[in-house]
């Protein structure tokens, strides 16, 4: 019965999107594009700024309506449907952990070229963030929003319990020690607890946080049963069972009766039940609606090497396009000054070209005091300590994600220990890996290639020698090289 649904949905979206998209051009010959996005306040103000951007720049009119995206659990499953069936919209949204999938379909053209000839390179854009749009050295879109993750801080919260609010750039240890201080403060003994020092972690970051990715440095072998990840996992554990800094995704739930998913973290946070979250810039658009608050932002705490993962929200154009010339304007207009300007006043993220962070309209949101600062503090961590997600070409990047929460649980739950839950999430993932080489020829040789270049580098650290650039695929590893100092130098023999 399931399979059945879902090929009659399957069908049925095929079936309205054909219909859609062979809808005739607009009188006077005004050709159409569509582009499958959120309709939202922002996309629609997109819109008109990108029409009027067209008449500015002496380019003849398009008409670019708004598909709206699939908003059901399973993510893309509209945008694949329309895309393997040849009916897919002009240009789609693509979000991290989803350009791979896409991908291998078929469905998004490769602008490597076009980009090059309309200046929507990944020069354009902060170098932390480019393995979100090019794969293999090819290019398949451009980033309409770009985001670091950090520690929103509410600071009236801090003050209400006369506890100090954490630095700029904080260890694992500090945050301990302000996380139970906290705690302790807030909640009355003998009490239920009802309010908790911080929403969640991410599990990526405390790992690089000890040097470790979630791969070696060719992607070919995952390296989370090393006892870094274990000691993560312990530390996860800790502060939410043990320490109770964080509640459980249960509990937080159990808190707010009117609010699902991200949407409870923001209500909690504006309550005073969390005394920080850690999301992106974007959490903006929500606080915004809930009242003035006194913010600030700093660095996710680290255990050594501060990081944190800079994503970027890319529109990515259909191979089946009927108008792709029309499709690069847009991707041109990604890079203009009215949208970007547009991105730092609405708070959506970050401007997709740096440039724009220096700006009044970025920096200092007109009529926010309590915002002030903010917005810098993002810039600087993209800049600065923002790194790309580590994606093999060997797994999707969903898998590796649904495996590392699915043990990451069993540890929290404490039906496994740490060791286990590290072990355990290694194991599965290197599973899937050779699953997916064993039935691709392509990937298979890349594969190879790609283990004998992860020996030489082996051989290079083992003898303490400095390793090519070129060699390293994983974006946090040529990061740590970089700044570790074990990088060869540009034409050394």
């Amino acid at each position: 019965m399931k399979k059945t649904f879902l090929i009659c949905l399957g069908g049925l979206i095929a079936t309205s999107a054909l219909l859609y998209r062979t809808l005739p051009e607009k009188p006077g010959g005004v050709p159409v594009i569509t582009w499958m996005t959120d309709n939202d306040e922002m996309r629609r103000e997109t819109v008109a700024l990108f029409h009027g951007w067209l008449a500015a720049q002496g380019l003849p009119p398009v008409d670019l309506r708004i598909s709206q995206m699939d908003k059901t659990p399973r993510g893309p499953f509209k945008g694949l449907i329309q895309g393997v069936s040849g009916v897919a919209d002009d240009m789609t949204d693509v979000y991290t952990n989803q350009l791979e999938m896409f991908q291998t379909t078929g469905m998004l053209l490769d602008l490597t070229a076009a980009a090059q000839r309309g200046g929507f390179g990944p020069e354009m854009t902060y170098p932390g963030v480019r393995s979100d749009f090019v794969l293999e050295g090819r290019q398949y879109g451009f980033p309409r929003s770009v985001d670091a993750t950090m520690c929103w801080i509410n600071r009236d919260t801090f003050a209400r319990y006369g506890i100090p609010e954490p630095p700029a750039r904080w260890n694992w240890d500090q945050f301990e020690e302000l996380g139970r201080r906290f705690v302790a403060a807030a909640n009355p003994p003998g009490t239920r607890q009802r309010v908790f020092f911080l929403n969640r972690v991410w599990l990526p970051v405390l790992r690089r946080g000890l040097g470790l990715s979630v791969f070696n440095e060719t992607m070919t072998r995952c390296l989370l049963d090393d006892p870094r990840n274990a000691e993560v996992l312990r530390r996860e554990y800790r502060w939410t069972v043990t320490e109770r800094l964080m509640p459980t995704e249960a509990e937080q739930y159990s808190l707010v009766a009117d609010a699902s998913g991200y949407d409870s973290s923001f209500a909690l946070f504006a309550s005073g039940r969390f005394a920080m979250i850690y999301e992106g810039l974007w959490a903006l658009i929500r606080l915004r609606p809930m009242g003035e608050f006194r913010l600030r932002a700093v660095e996710p705490f680290s255990g050594g090497f501060p990081n944190t993962e800079l994503t970027g929200g890319t529109v990515s154009v259909y191979a089946g396009s009927r108008h792709p010339d029309l499709a690069f304007e847009l991707l041109r207009f990604l890079t203009s000054e009215p949208y970007n300007l547009l991105v730092a006043r609405s708070a959506d993220s970050l401007p997709p070209v740096p440039a724009y962070t220096k700006s009044p309209e970025f920096l200092s949101p007109a009529g926010r005091p309590g915002e002030q600062g903010v917005p810098a503090a993002f810039a600087a961590a993209a800049s600065e300590i923002g790194i790309a997600a580590s994606k093999s070409p060997f797994v999707l990047p969903n898998t590796v994600f649904r495996i590392d929460r699915e043990e990451s649980e069993e540890v929290l739950a404490g039906r496994i220990s740490p060791e286990m839950g590290a072990r355990t999430t290694a194991a599965r993932v290197n599973a899937e890996i050779a699953l997916t080489v064993e039935h691709d020829a392509a990937l298979r040789r890349l594969f190879a290639e790609r283990q004998e270049t992860q020996r030489r580098i082996d051989a290079r650290r083992a003898a303490s020698r400095p390793v090519p650039a070129a060699w390293i695929s994983d974006p946090f590893d040529l990061a740590y090289y970089r700044t570790r100092g074990w990088l060869e130098k540009e034409g050394s023999p």
